[in-house]
């Protein structure tokens, strides 16, 4: 992720009220996860409903 990237993230996630742990634990998710292809499609199908 580019650092002006993250920098936005973690500016809006504070303004949203969300703590240094939070914030530290969700980055770390977005860089490190990798959905698999049932994972995504099982969320897409859920945002549909």
């Amino acid at each position: 992720m580019p650092k002006n990237e993250a920098s936005n993230i973690i500016i809006k996630l504070k303004q949203e009220g969300w703590d240094d742990a939070k914030i530290n634990a969700f980055i770390l998710y977005i860089q490190t996860h990798t959905p698999t292809e049932e994972e995504a499609r099982t969320i897409i199908e859920q945002a549909h409903l």
